[in-house]
């Protein structure tokens, strides 16, 4: 299992990972903490919307700052995720 991470901070589990092309896929057990990302990553994936980066903290549009965990506690980055309202969760590795 994975864990994902922005900056310090535990995100949730990941599970049924899947990779297609450069692209992987899983579900998302998010922890308590995600809650104040769900508008940023509604916004960044809605195709009708003008995502507007200056509504958001610059420090969560960098791609440093995302990262998972791995069983042996490897830590490896990921470009900014894609997060979903079911938590299917898309990233691609850096």
């Amino acid at each position: 299992m994975l864990k994902l991470y922005f900056l310090n901070e535990f995100l949730g589990n990941i599970h049924n990972v899947r990779v297609e092309g450069m692209w992987v896929t899983a579900k998302l057990d998010p922890s308590n903490n995600i809650g104040k990302f769900n508008e940023f990553f509604a916004a960044m994936l809605d195709d009708d919307n003008d995502f507007e980066e200056t509504k958001y903290k610059q420090e969560w549009l960098d791609d440093c700052n995302w990262y998972v965990v791995d069983n042996e506690k490897v830590k490896r980055g990921i470009n900014l995720p894609g997060v979903y309202p079911d938590m299917e969760i898309n990233w691609r590795w850096k």
